[in-house]
C-alpha cells in the first residue's frame, strides 16, 4: 500500500527522516523523502507499507536534524486547550483483499 504525507520540523530545523507503521507502531519502515526546500518548508514523503485485509492503524513519525522525534501519543502533550499537539498522526484504514 502506498502512503504519502508531509512533515515539518519547525524551530528552524530540517526534516531528516520519516518512519511509517501499518501496525499501530509495532514495526516501522523508513519513508523516501522528497526534496529539502529549507528549514521552514514542508517536506513531502512516500512509503510502501504492507497491509493485510481488514483494519490497520497507520502511524507516521518524523525526525529532525537534531535526532528529535515527534511524541508518540497526544497524552504526552496534554494541556487544557490542546495547543502544540505535534504527536504522531494516526489513521485507521480498512483494506480489502484483492
Amino acid at each position: 500500500m502506498a502512503v504519502d504525507g508531509y512533515a515539518f520540523a519547525g524551530d528552524g530545523r530540517r526534516v531528516a527522516r520519516v518512519d511509517v507503521s501499518s501496525d499501530a507502531g509495532q514495526t516501522w519502515v523508513q519513508a523516501d523523502l522528497g526534496p529539502d526546500h529549507g528549514p521552514w518548508a514542508w517536506r513531502l514523503w512516500h512509503a510502501e507499507v504492507h497491509v493485510t485485509a481488514g483494519d490497520a492503524v497507520l502511524v507516521a513519525r518524523a525526525w529532525d536534524g537534531t535526532a528529535a522525534a515527534q511524541p508518540s501519543e497526544a497524552a504526552q502533550l496534554w494541556n487544557p486547550k490542546g495547543y502544540v499537539n505535534n504527536s504522531c498522526p494516526r489513521a485507521t484504514v480498512h483494506a480489502v483483499g484483492a
